[in-house]
């Protein structure tokens, strides 16, 4: 086996635990999400000088604010997701960290303080998800948590927008995952993201599929030239077979939005007549439901 794929293949199953743990396969991007490019609305102040933080109606956009008290009183603007490392909400005055099982606030960033968050220092309640956008509310709490370099004492609470995915919040959306036929033998698949786009960081493009054993491995490549999504490369039992770019066709039917980043889709591949390393040449087709990402 080429030490190349086998990097690659290294590379593709640390990827997909690292999503399966932390998002339950769910970190994915479609260019226009509604969430995604569309900052929360500042409401005006009310009678009494305050701002609002309690929306009116459903959660349709990424971020939302917090009203702060305490020793650093304001009102916190968090206007987009951050992924790089997990899952926050960010703005320009700091951000808020998410993680760990079940879901909750970890950390959060204000204006230059720092909380670093346990047990019921903040309480996360998990709202209700809005199926054309993949948002979903979630209702954050925090009594008097401290800096951890005793710079103030502060409290905050608000309703925000956050990936429905990240909550736990799929909808009617199936499950990914399917069935694929190799010859006469059909392989399952219990979970399919791929990515449609160079991404920034670890994330490859395209990306690998991986059978309930491990023992198969279906490798997918963004081609930046045509903007195609291509199955690339088939590996069964450590022996990989290339596949030649005009030997498989490979379409996608959108089903709904998982998050504001994510199409999820019934992905279908066809090859009719594919040779394998092994000198046998066996059909390689059938239609899963993929989560597609596009950076």
């Amino acid at each position: 086996m080429n030490d190349w794929f086998r990097s690659l293949s290294v590379l593709g199953i640390a990827f997909v635990g690292v999503v399966a743990l932390t998002f339950g396969l769910a970190a994915l991007i479609v260019p226009g999400a509604a969430g995604s490019a569309q900052a929360p609305t500042v409401p005006t102040p009310d009678a009494s000088g305050r701002v609002p933080v309690t929306p009116n109606g459903p959660i349709t956009t990424i971020g939302g604010l917090l009203a702060v008290t305490g020793d650093r009183e304001g009102t916190f603007v968090l206007d987009h997701e951050d992924t790089d490392q997990g899952y926050a909400l960010a703005g320009e005055q700091g951000g808020v960290f998410f993680g760990g099982d079940p879901l909750g606030v970890e950390r959060i960033s204000y204006d230059g303080l720092e909380f670093y968050l346990e047990g019921d220092d903040c309480e996360l309640e998990p709202g209700v998800r809005d199926d054309p956008s993949g948002v979903a509310g979630a209702t954050i709490r925090c009594e008097d948590i401290e800096d951890i370099r005793d710079g103030g004492v502060v409290s905050l609470e608000g309703t925000v927008g956050v990936s429905a995915d990240v909550l736990g919040l799929r909808g009617d959306l199936p499950p990914s995952g399917g069935t694929i036929d190799i010859g006469d033998q059909a392989y399952e698949f219990p979970f399919a993201v791929l990515t449609l786009g160079i991404p920034d960081g670890f994330q490859p493009a395209g990306g690998f599929l991986f059978n309930e054993e491990g023992r198969v491995i279906l490798h997918f490549d963004w081609d930046v030239q045509t903007h195609a999504l291509a199955f690339e490369n088939v590996e069964i039992d450590g022996v990989p077979t290339e596949i030649d770019r005009g030997a498989c066709s490979l379409s996608y039917e959108p089903i709904g939005r998982l998050n504001p980043r994510t199409n999820t889709a019934e992905l279908t591949v066809e090859c009719p007549a594919v040779q394998m390393a092994s000198g046998e040449t066996v059909r390689i087709g059938g239609t899963i439901i993929a989560d597609l990402v596009d950076p």
